[in-house]
């Protein structure tokens, strides 16, 4: 079994998701919000709600919280949004589904009937390792993917900002088929080895969520055997390595993203015990959109019309199954039941993503807290991405599409969702 250190700073990050360029080829599709991936590789999924405030926990940030809700609803007034074509380059990660919203927006014309010119957008083959540094300095304007390398980023001090969503939730927590209903309860994780690769939410809100309720933490198998931790989670290369160390008893469980958890179960020896959010009681953020500082104060009108556009794929995408199946197929190479399996869900298997636009900024927060919580952050102020969020863009393309009075209804309703989710956020 492979195992790496558990500290994610910037040099350990590069090196851990290198992995991800061996499996880039025609029709590979990445895996993971890390880039990460196996051969049948991708996903996707849509929306739901959210813990309140993070910033509750205390006085000042709660005060930070109310300062950034304030200063997010006289910001979304300003925002203009030009009537002119405008540009915006993008970067992705091979032909991963999990950006169906973009995959959609792109296939219908969105983007032309909004003025905004895309291009074609970058497709790297070394995963965040080549993305990050290009959303850094410029080079592209948006990366709709990961939430923890922007984290990461932000945190060794990059002016990075999240200003939307691309997928929550998403994590599948496998086990050998016959203990798929023995996790309830953090008691039932103690004495348990978990494999998890280290670009993958799902196990970091786990493993700070097992740490409030008491268990001890390790990283190594001996951790668990010589009695040290009370449970381990040990980092492997890939998903594929994980599914076989659990299929091989090395390991009792795994987490795996990108709708993973569908392939890896249908030869019948592994069964999803449950996804990460039905467990901790809350959602968590999966891969975010993020830019830099420079394309976010100046180019706010494409950002809005890039929102606008992505928005309107998410209500084809909850409204025209067949159709968006289709898309995604078309765009990504994969067939058709892996597309609809990991979209809408596929007989007894329920699709573990959620696509959504929200940035969710609340939930940020909390996910920036559990970085620095389990060490994978240095830096151990907590508000220090209050900075660097911003659910603006978001709102402003929301409002924007419920005042056009077209399918209201549906936008009116995530401007609700957007309300509880995001106190904070400029």
């Amino acid at each position: 079994m492979s195992l790496q250190g558990s500290n994610l700073s910037r040099r350990s990050f590069i090196t851990g998701s290198a992995t991800a360029a061996f499996m880039l080829g025609a029709g590979a599709l990445l895996a993971g919000c890390g880039g990460q991936a196996s051969s049948s590789a991708a996903s996707s999924a849509a929306a739901s709600s959210a813990s309140a405030s993070a910033a509750a926990s205390s006085a000042s940030s709660a005060s930070a919280s109310a300062s950034a809700s304030a200063s997010a609803s006289a910001s979304a007034a300003v925002i203009t949004v030009n009537d002119a074509m405008e540009d915006l380059k993008l970067v992705l990660l091979g032909k991963d589904a999990k950006i169906a919203c973009i995959i959609v927006a792109n296939q219908r014309g969105y983007y032309t009937d909004e003025k905004l010119n895309i291009g074609t957008p970058e497709v790297v083959s070394g995963g965040f390792p080549e993305a990050m540094p290009m959303l850094s300095d410029g080079t592209v304007d948006v990366l709709p993917f990961g939430s923890i390398p922007t984290c990461t980023y932000v945190g060794q001090g990059d002016d990075l900002v999240i200003f939307g969503g691309t997928v929550t939730n998403g994590s599948e927590a496998l086990v050998l088929a016959e203990n798929k209903d023995k996790y309830k309860t953090a008691e039932d994780f103690k004495g348990k080895k978990i494999a998890c690769f280290r670009m993958e939410t799902g196990h970091m809100v786990t493993k700070s969520w097992l740490r409030k309720q008491g268990l001890k933490i390790g990283d190594k198998p001996e951790d668990v055997d010589n009695g040290t931790a009370d449970v381990a989670f040990i980092l492997l290369e890939s998903m594929a390595a994980e599914a076989a160390a659990v299929e091989n008893g090395e390991v009792d469980m795994c987490f795996v993203n990108s709708g993973q958890g569908y392939q890896f179960t249908q030869g019948g020896k592994l069964a999803v015990a449950f996804q990460p959010q039905d467990l901790i009681g809350h959602e968590f953020p999966c891969c975010r959109q993020s830019t830099n500082r420079k394309a976010f104060e100046e180019k706010k009108s494409q950002l809005v019309k890039f929102e606008i556009a992505n928005i309107r794929a998410m209500y084809d995408i909850a409204n025209d199954k067949e159709g968006v199946v289709q898309d995604i197929m078309a765009y990504s190479g994969q067939p058709q039941d892996f597309c609809e399996a990991i979209t809408y869900g596929l007989g007894d298997y329920v699709a573990a993503m959620q696509f959504e636009m929200d940035p969710r900024t609340n939930d940020v927060y909390d996910f920036y807290g559990d970085m620095i919580d389990n060490g994978d952050i240095q830096d151990p102020d907590k508000d220090l991405i209050l900075e660097h969020m911003d659910s603006t863009i978001y709102k402003t393309a929301l409002q924007t599409l419920i005042d056009r009075g077209e399918n209201a209804d549906f936008y009116k309703g995530l401007m609700t969702k957007y309300e509880k989710n995001n106190t904070m956020g400029v």
